[in-house]
Formats: structure tokens, C-alpha cells, sequence
């Protein structure tokens, strides 16, 4: 076990993956013991929100193997900004940092992947009930392979919603087509070959110019023509469209449904 204020070293293995090293203020928790309590420590502006209120509190820190996880997920978070955004702190720097950090208040401006952002605002929350676990983190779509991205934007594309995209709900098109505004994907037929748009078109009913058609567009294209479909990379040409489809799936709760719960967290 290690504390949360850890003073830690990111060092490259031979494969190159980044590996956590150097707990120089870890204690081993002694058999049968679950909970050890000690004075907070750390580096500033790298402490968690409950750590910098045991040193506002003056109180000595509890910490348990689940809890000390967790605060560590909020500094891992801090330590994925500052490396994405090239030495810059979410919280801001200086004397304001640490009144920040118990504040909650964070800019992620820095950063312009949208995936990259949301997994950094989870990670860093105030409370540590809020943050991700390990295997949460791990399995965030940030570290998705290409094949799982596809898997996920073919399976949103398979919903009825998406089916019906030519006669959508009012409310649903007009809540969807909100996080289209300044995306690569708001005019996502030009981008498309028009041999290819032809081919999948009903030309009775063609797609209309709306995200649920070019999921269902998607969806269509890898299910009815794979071969075309490996030579193409949605990746660069939409490079927001999956942060933005997974946010909205987790908000409208359709991560609840059988065939999406899977991507996302317990």
C-alpha cells in the first residue's frame, strides 16, 4: 500500500509504458490491519482535495487500501494533464493551486481531446466516491483500440433511435444535434466519398444531414460492406465523434441498455 501524497517518478519500461516508481513515503499495512492513520505529506500542488483538508484540518489522514486508490486517481489525473498539456497544472499554479484544488475548481482548456478531458475531469474529482476505479480508468475510451471504438459507434447506430433516423424524436434530434456545433462530424456526407454515400443511400429516403443518420450510416456500412469499410479510417475523419457519441449515450442513459452497458462502467 502507499499513501496518496506520494512523491513518485513516471519512468519508461523496455516497451516503452509508462510506470509509477519510487514511493519514497509508502507504508505496508501490517497483517489483519486495515486502516493507517499519519500526518499528510507530499509535493505542492500534487495533493488530493482530502489530503490538503487533513492539513488544513491539522488532523492526522485514515487511510485504507480502497481509499488510498482513490486519491491517488485524483493525482494521476493531475499528472495526465500536466504531461498532455505540456507541464501545465488543472488547477492552476501558484498560491491559488492549492485553494483550487479544495475548491474544485479546474480549467482543462490545454488539452483539446475531447476523451482525453473527460477521463481527466473524472479522475480528479473533489470526491473520491466520484473518481473512477483502476479498472475503470484502464477501460476508459481514451485507451480504446480501433476495434472497440467501431464495435461501440456501430452498436450505437444499431439502437432504434438511430434506425429511425429519417423520423427521430423532436426532442432527441434537437438535444443530439446541440453537440454538433463546430464538429468535424456536423457536415459528415461531404466527407464521405459520393460513390459511397450513393451505394448505402436509399435513394427513395436518402440519410438526412444528422449525427443519428451517420451512425446509422456507420452501422450500415461495416454491416453490409466490410471491405469498403477497413479502408476507411472514422478516427481521422471524425476525430470528436466518439467522445461526443459516448458522452451522450452515458446522458441519456443508454449505457443502461443490454447491448451498450458493457463500454461503460459498472
Amino acid at each position: 500500500m502507499f499513501d496518496s501524497s506520494l512523491r513518485c517518478r513516471l519512468l519508461p519500461d523496455i516497451q516503452g509504458k509508462a510506470r509509477l516508481a519510487d514511493f519514497g513515503i509508502s507504508r505496508r499495512l501490517n497483517v489483519g490491519q486495515t486502516i493507517l492513520h499519519t500526518r499528510p505529506a507530499g509535493t505542492k500542488c500534487w495533493e488530493a482535495t482530502e489530503v490538503l483538508k487533513s492539513l488544513e484540518e491539522k488532523s492526522d489522514s485514515g487511510f485504507k487500501r480502497s481509499s488510498d486508490v482513490q486519491t491517488l486517481c485524483q493525482v494521476a489525473g493531475m499528472l495526465v494533464y500536466y504531461i498532455l498539456s505540456c507541464g501545465h497544472y488543472p488547477f492552476g499554479e501558484g498560491i491559488r493551486c492549492e485553494t483550487n484544488i479544495l475548491d474544485g475548481k479546474y480549467n482543462l482548456d490545454l488539452v483539446e481531446d475531447e476523451l482525453a478531458k473527460d477521463l481527466i475531469e473524472r479522475m480528479i474529482q473533489d470526491d473520491p466516491k466520484d473518481r473512477p476505479r483502476v479498472k475503470d480508468t484502464l477501460t476508459h475510451p481514451y485507451f480504446w483500440e480501433n476495434e472497440r471504438r467501431v464495435e461501440f459507434l456501430t452498436k450505437v447506430g444499431n439502437q432504434s433511435e438511430a434506425e429511425n433516423c429519417r423520423n427521430a424524436d423532436k426532442k432527441l434530434f434537437e438535444d443530439l444535434e446541440k453537440c454538433t456545433v463546430d464538429k468535424t462530424f456536423a457536415d459528415w456526407k461531404n466527407k464521405f466519398s459520393p460513390e459511397l454515400v450513393h451505394k448505402l443511400d436509399n435513394h427513395t429516403s436518402p440519410y438526412p444531414e444528422n449525427t443519428l443518420a451517420l451512425l446509422r450510416f456507420i452501422r450500415n456500412l461495416y454491416e453490409h460492406h466490410p471491405d469498403e469499410a477497413e479502408r476507411i479510417d472514422l478516427r481521422e475523419l471524425f476525430p470528436d465523434l466518439l467522445a461526443t457519441v459516448y458522452m451522450f449515450v452515458e446522458a441519456k442513459k443508454w449505457n443502461l441498455r443490454p447491448l451498450l452497458n458493457k463500454f461503460f462502467p459498472s
